[in-house]
């Protein structure tokens, strides 16, 4: 008898792998969650296994799934028609912002070949990138925020002016947007001012989740977000800022034992002949008004 005939060689390379893996019942029931999983959502084998949460997990689109209506879900597939699946979605991470993953589903058969649940396994979307590379050029020169980690606006207004000039000589357009997080006086004066820092990170982290590996995104002032998209026309930016929105939007914040959703506004400019940094911003802040007058959680470009 071979030692690989021990299933539990199999179940243990399947804890240990650094992708996420795990299993579900018909009844959606996490049965098995792997350290892979672990690392990338943030939450241990004991705060999923033996819960029904994965529905609160997954996104995709404006709404968190609710699978037992959508016929299109992974596990539905799976359930229903016993068909393999790879999905495009994000994860939420304990900390409460969402994650871009790769989702690939298939159904677990018994012996006598009827399905008794599903095997899921997920890795990050974005890979190391340009951005991770700005990151820690923002680090070395100590031009990264304090409370959010991301890079802070004298470093964000040092890449403006390189994109400008990229701009300029090679004709390589670029967009930006700026976002302020919608009622943020509001939860300060209700909740108290220590909920700010803890709003602000979640969606930082949001944001930067939501964006290519090229693009970049920093702070701009205390409750705006500023994000640089290369290679970007003016026509592509609104629909980059309504993905950032949506992701926001998807994200948690918890504070003391209570959870919540914010959202934010969104205004959206692309690099014009003859740019100056001042006159971008100042046309992506005439959007973010507009947007801000009409009630916030919403998009405008070249206001």
């Amino acid at each position: 008898m071979s030692e690989f005939d021990n299933p539990e060689i199999f179940k243990s390379i399947l804890e240990t792998l650094p992708t996420g893996i795990y299993l579900v019942d018909r009844n959606r029931k996490i049965l098995f969650w792997n350290a892979g999983a672990e690392t990338i959502s943030g939450y241990l084998r004991q705060d999923v296994v033996g819960r029904f949460l994965r529905e609160h997990l997954l996104a995709t689109g404006d709404e968190v799934n609710d699978a037992d209506s959508d016929p299109s879900d992974p596990l539905s597939l799976a359930f229903r028609d016993g068909k393999s699946s790879t999905a495009d979605v994000s994860i939420l991470r304990k900390e409460g912002y969402r994650v871009p993953i790769v989702l690939r589903t298939v159904p677990v058969r018994n012996a006598r070949g009827s399905i008794i649940g599903a095997a899921e396994c997920f890795e990050k979307n974005i890979s190391a990138s340009d951005g991770t590379r700005r990151r820690s050029a923002a680090a070395s020169l100590e031009c990264l925020d304090g409370v959010t980690g991301i890079p802070a606006r004298t470093f964000m207004e040092l890449q403006l002016r390189e994109q400008l000039t990229v701009f300029a000589e090679r004709h390589a357009p670029f967009g930006v947007v700026l976002m302020q997080i919608d009622q943020l006086d509001q939860f300060r004066a209700t909740r108290g001012p220590g909920v700010v820092p803890t709003i602000l990170r979640v969606v930082a982290h949001s944001i930067e989740n939501s964006l290519r590996p090229t693009d970049l995104v920093g702070c701009w002032s205390e409750n705006q977000f500023l994000a640089v998209l290369t290679e970007c026309k003016e026509s592509e930016v609104e629909r980059v800022a309504n993905r950032i929105r949506k992701m926001i939007g998807q994200s948690e914040v918890e504070w003391w034992g209570d959870k919540f959703s914010v959202t934010a506004a969104f205004g959206g400019a692309g690099s014009r002949p003859d740019d100056t940094l001042e006159l971008l911003v100042e046309r992506a802040e005439k959007s973010l008004i507009e947007s801000i007058s009409a009630g916030g959680n919403r998009v405008t470009v070249g206001a």
